[in-house]
């Protein structure tokens, strides 16, 4: 089923939407200053300096993270329309444990939105968008991550592992650690096979609390989330192997 308008990097080009044109209409202003003269400069450099700004209002408008988000919550109903068991729910405040695993150092979740629940292989999965705002002290821009969930027996572990090639893994480490080094529990070498299969991007799974997250930073589409959701359901399916449950 097609994403309705919604791509790989989404809130990645959302992002960039505001230093983008900024940044451009700042480049237009210096050379209408430093080009013209007289009366031409005094009003070509406003001139610049207000369409710049119309065209990141335009831009915002139909692009910005309101606009891809009722594009993103569109895509995901139409798939769960499509999908046994799927169901759509309700936005409103993230799981705290979900939040105490997986956050990154820096942010706040002000919201979970575009919420999911399905079923992979008989377990049920959870998927949201979480809207970040800057924890107090940082200067970071809003953003928006990609969360899926599935639960899972993990006793008293806790550790994260990087899907794939990380560019910088700081970006998605959950605050509270650090990847854990060769030693772990018995399962963990097959968890790394599997994790390592897993094409993806930037990304972190984090294990522990009785649940298994994959932390994304961009790709809401629902065939990626699909993808996210068997990951996170085979991490539980081995965990729980390994302890002997059915």
């Amino acid at each position: 089923m097609p994403s309705l308008g919604v791509g790989k990097r989404s809130w990645t080009r959302t992002s960039g939407i505001v230093p983008l044109v900024s940044g451009a209409t700042i480049v237009g202003v210096c050379l209408a200053a430093g080009l013209t003269g007289g009366t031409v400069r005094a009003v070509l450099a406003p001139a610049v300096l207000l369409l710049g700004l119309a065209v990141g209002i335009v831009w915002h408008g139909r692009s910005g993270a309101a606009a891809t988000g009722r594009r993103v919550a569109a895509a995901r109903v139409a798939w769960a329309s499509s999908r046994h068991g799927a169901e759509q729910m309700p936005d409103g405040a993230a799981d705290p444990r979900d939040v105490a695993l997986a956050l990154p150092r820096g942010w706040r979740v002000e919201s979970a939105r575009g919420r999911l629940m399905f079923v992979v292989a008989g377990k049920a999965v959870h998927a949201e968008t979480w809207v970040l705002r800057a924890a107090g002290g940082s200067r970071r821009a809003p953003d928006r991550r990609e969360i899926v969930r599935v639960d899972a027996p993990t006793g008293g572990e806790r550790l994260w592992l990087a899907p794939g090639v990380q560019v910088d893994p700081l970006l998605v480490a959950p605050a509270w650690g650090r990847s854990p080094d060769v030693s772990g529990p018995a399962w963990l070498p097959a968890v790394r096979d599997r994790v390592a299969v897993h094409d993806d991007v930037l990304a972190s799974l984090t294990i522990g609390d009785d649940r298994v997250i994959l932390f994304a930073l961009d790709d809401p589409r629902p065939e990626t989330m699909l993808k996210r959701a068997e990951l996170v359901r085979d991490v539980a399916a081995i965990i729980q192997a390994a302890q002997g449950r059915p």
